[in-house]
């Protein structure tokens, strides 16, 4: 299916817009296009927001960081959309502009607001992998480890989790959400499977359950000026996360 696509209201991590910015902040945006050049001056932009906003020690730390939150926002509607919908929003690199701001994405907009059309014998999730991943994420991932030499399993972990929390931050059915979660990753290239895995916890507040995404791979953020571990972090064990994500919506 190809057409017009129009951005549905499902939260900031979700938000885009359409066209392209104000004159007075074209500067402040970056051409997503531009990322898989690990020369490009647009990526070292990218990664040193990333390394001021949150006190890294070493580029190499900055660009993990960076990935895991570059996949948990820049693409995050269109993995969303997709999963409600079946339908895939264009987030292809050459329709995609950012804006970075410290630790994390300040907007994200698209050129035109089209979904993207299946080759034949495509299925909606192939397409998805394909237009987000194959020309997307995975690109500015292998761009990022030869200009850093941040190691490319832990780089591909941060695309995984970025692509995961897209649905798991999403206040839905955790049932449905999750199998559209491994129909999605059961055929991502980059061993995207392997690199964690969703669960589902029962908020302490409610009772009500929802999904949670527990890595398998580093972002070295604990090791940034704020010294934490992200609640989904590898360094820590598989109950505790999940303890900490159900007493963690007792007062959210």
């Amino acid at each position: 299916m190809s057409g017009p696509w129009k951005p549905a209201p499902y939260g900031p991590r979700w938000h885009v817009t359409v066209g392209g910015p104000p004159a007075a902040e074209a500067e402040e945006w970056l051409a997503a296009s531009a990322l898989s050049d690990p020369r490009s001056g647009e990526l070292g932009r990218l990664i040193g927001c990333e390394y001021r906003g949150s006190g890294h020690r070493t580029e190499h730390a900055a660009a993990l960081t960076v990935m895991a939150v570059y996949a948990g926002r820049v693409t995050a509607a269109a993995v969303l959309h997709w999963a409600l919908t079946g339908q895939v929003p264009d987030m292809t690199a050459g329709n995609v502009l950012l804006r970075p701001s410290g630790h994390g994405i300040a907007g994200v907009r698209v050129r035109e607001a089209r979904l993207c059309a299946a080759r034949p014998g495509e299925d909606s999730a192939a397409l998805l992998r394909r237009t987000v991943l194959e020309e997307h994420l995975l690109p500015v991932a292998d761009a990022l480890h030869r200009r850093t030499r941040a190691g490319l399993r832990q780089l591909r972990g941060g695309v995984a989790h970025g692509c995961a929390t897209a649905l798991c931050a999403f206040d839905g059915d955790p049932g449905v959400l999750r199998r559209r979660w491994e129909l999605f990753a059961a055929g991502a290239p980059g061993g995207l499977a392997g690199l964690g895995e969703v669960a589902e916890v029962r908020r302490a507040g409610d009772g009500r359950e929802r999904l949670v995404y527990l890595r398998r791979t580093c972002c070295l953020y604990y090791t940034s000026a704020e010294a934490v571990r992200c609640a989904s972090c590898c360094l820590t064990g598989r109950e505790e996360r999940l303890r900490a994500y159900a007493e963690r919506d007792r007062t959210a």
